[in-house]
């Protein structure tokens, strides 16, 4: 993309304040896990800078965790702009009898940056951390996760490319900026 996602115009600021003005009235606390604070401070919001910066996203995961007052704690990427609350709350609800609440699409793919994890996943993810493994799919096979079907959702959209993020703007009727 060459920019940092999270900073993309977006209709309602940026594409962090975007996602947190969807989120902000249904939780208790919102955290925003960084490797480094300098470029968001302007959020005016608790800022939790990973322990490890550049070690990916399961450091921001552990980090964020550990800071969280609650036990089960919703994680996003900062590339997925709208969220659907129904689903959302259906992967809260399915959260409460794992340690892992994780949407796969039809066709098998898991989305560990749109799901439910509880503290309890902290010692495997210091145990994977410890060994040098950064990817969250271990993380998978060591927990209780229950795998929620996303279904047919065309809500689901991340934004990886350029053409990704211009598709989100034209839905929203925004120019592209240059």
């Amino acid at each position: 993309m060459q920019w940092d996602k999270a900073l993309l115009p977006a209709p309602e600021g940026t594409i962090i304040e975007h996602i947190l003005n969807q989120l902000e009235e249904h939780f208790n606390e919102v955290l925003i896990s960084v490797s480094s604070k300098e470029k968001f401070t302007f959020l005016k919001r608790r800022l939790i800078v990973d322990d490890k910066p550049d070690e990916g996203p399961m450091m921001g995961i552990k980090t964020a965790l550990q800071a969280s007052r609650n036990e089960k704690n919703f994680v996003i990427a900062c590339d997925i702009p709208d969220i659907d609350l129904g689903f959302l709350q259906r992967l809260i609800r399915e959260a409460e009898h794992s340690d892992i609440a994780l949407p796969i699409s039809p066709g098998g793919r898991k989305e560990p940056l749109f799901a439910v994890y509880s503290k309890s996943v902290l010692p495997e993810i210091e145990k994977l951390l410890d060994e040098g493994v950064l990817s969250l799919l271990p993380l998978f096979e060591r927990c209780k996760v229950r795998y929620v079907p996303m279904g047919e959702s065309v809500w689901f959209k991340n934004l990886n490319t350029r053409k990704d993020y211009k598709n989100f703007l034209k839905q929203k009727n925004r120019p592209l900026p240059d």
